[in-house]
């Protein structure tokens, strides 16, 4: 299976996600699309779209003018019912390519976080089964709405909207399944002296965070990925 990855920023990865897809026998392909790589026009010859995440503001386009083609890329693997995934910066742009609004959220998410399913997500094809509260990476300061017609499926206390499905093969998760320690460790590092004052709190505990939680988020991403891979083999099968 053929998985076409547009990366928005190198440092942030396929990770987690990507590294399971691989084991699981997936091919990626991934795309630098905010450094001018080429995307392609359509999705053929490839079976899944894996959208990631940036520290662009997914409804500027000023910061990403990739972006309108990444949306035209989303609405053309979904009206195909080729399975996409759009993590974070991803996640946004998939609910604005689909008419939802995304801005600027009243409060940051930062860290090792409580996310909490919602009763849909129990008999969901990716979610079904796992624990109804999940510690997980955050790292945005954006937020959406959710298109007409989503489902919602996961929320936290600070942040409503953590992932929504739409149709049967499109998922956005707010959240990062695909973060590990370096990855989380490596966007902290790129605070500057404001940010790191303002996130101090959160900084000081991240290495106790990571070490407690990240292993069951690990597995999270793990079984999220494998279950998203059996949609893209059955959708090519």
């Amino acid at each position: 299976m053929r998985i076409l990855v547009v990366q928005n920023n190198r440092n942030a990865p396929a990770g987690l996600v990507g590294d399971a897809l691989a084991e699981f026998g997936a091919t990626l392909v991934t795309v630098a699309a905010d450094e001018g790589e080429a995307l392609p026009a359509t999705p053929e010859g490839y079976h899944g779209l894996l959208v990631l995440g940036g520290p662009q503001d997914a409804w500027n386009d000023a910061q990403g003018p990739h972006f309108p083609q990444v949306m035209g890329l989303i609405r053309a693997f979904a009206a195909e019912e080729r399975p996409v995934m759009g993590i974070c910066l991803g996640a946004q742009l998939a609910a604005r390519a689909f008419g939802a609004r995304v801005y600027r959220h009243s409060v940051a998410e930062i860290g090792v976080g409580a996310v909490r399913l919602f009763n849909a997500a129990s008999g969901d094809p990716l979610l079904g089964g796992l624990a109804p509260e999940l510690h997980l990476v955050q790292w945005h300061y954006d937020t959406f709405e959710f298109p007409e017609g989503a489902v919602p499926l996961a929320w936290s206390e600070a942040c409503m909207r953590q992932a929504f499905r739409l149709g049967r093969n499109l998922y956005a998760f707010q959240f990062h399944p695909e973060a590990d320690a370096a990855i989380v460790r490596g966007w902290a590092d790129k605070f500057g002296v404001d940010s790191r004052e303002r996130n101090r709190a959160v900084l000081d505990g991240l290495d106790a965070a990571l070490e407690r939680h990240l292993p069951a988020a690990e597995a999270v991403a793990r079984t999220i990925s494998r279950r998203w891979l059996d949609l893209v083999i059955e959708r090519a099968a």
